[in-house]
């Protein structure tokens, strides 16, 4: 019995000394991990940034009441003359170059071009340096912004005289936009033909479109 207790106490020190030794060991890895925290730095700067605004706007070139004035009941070869200005409101220039689309709503044979050589035509033109008179008279000479073009073909988009606009920030284009009326038909006893561009009426929606100027890199 006395061996046996003998025993038995050696079997506990050496299971002390066994978790002695896993709690050192323990203890020494957390230490050593500890070691290898890093270092770090943070510097910031601050730019300040404002971005610019892109606006076209179109309205009446006084006296001119603009595109409000046409009047209705047109005749082959007739003219109407509105006058509109065109204007860079934003704080961007352009990129040279502008577009023209104009729409018919309802579309018909005054805008859809069914009838070949018939219906409604667009022509436009500037007074370079000053607004068109109540007479529509330009002083300073004209530049030609759109020939004689079918509204038809136009619904799409045409491109517009690079040369006469070229819209720069506050910059302003004065425009005389002439509607015309081609056609020729034969009524008989009264009765046009089947296919007519007469007794016929259309909205005209005009849409002026043009990009901004190109990007450009700045060094500071």
């Amino acid at each position: 019995m006395s061996e046996y207790s003998h025993t038995e106490e050696k079997e506990r020190r050496y299971g002390k000394i066994a978790v002695a030794g896993l709690l050192t060991a323990s203890v020494g890895l957390l230490a050593t991990a500890g070691v290898y925290a890093g270092l770090s730095a943070t510097a910031t700067g601050a730019e300040s940034v404002t971005s610019g605004t892109f606006n076209l706007l179109v309205g009446a070139d006084a006296p001119s009441a603009g595109f409000t004035n046409f009047t209705g009941k047109m005749a082959p070869g007739d003219t109407d003359n509105v006058y509109v200005n065109l204007k860079n409101t934003g704080t961007l220039d352009s990129a040279a170059g502008m577009t023209l689309a104009v729409t018919g709503a309802p579309s018909n044979f005054l805008t859809n071009g069914l009838l070949a050589g018939e219906g409604l035509t667009v022509t436009i033109t500037q007074c370079n340096l000053s607004a068109w008179t109540a007479a529509g008279v330009c002083v300073g000479g004209t530049t030609s912004v759109l020939p004689t073009t079918q509204v038809s073909a136009m619904s799409g988009g045409v491109p517009l005289s690079t040369a006469a606009l070229v819209a720069l920030t506050g910059q302003v284009q004065h425009l005389q936009v002439s509607l015309g009326l081609t056609g020729t038909e034969n009524s008989i006893n009264g009765v046009p033909p089947a296919n007519t561009i007469q007794g016929l009426s259309t909205t005209l929606t005009y849409s002026f479109t043009e990009q901004q100027r190109t990007g450009v890199a700045t060094n500071q």
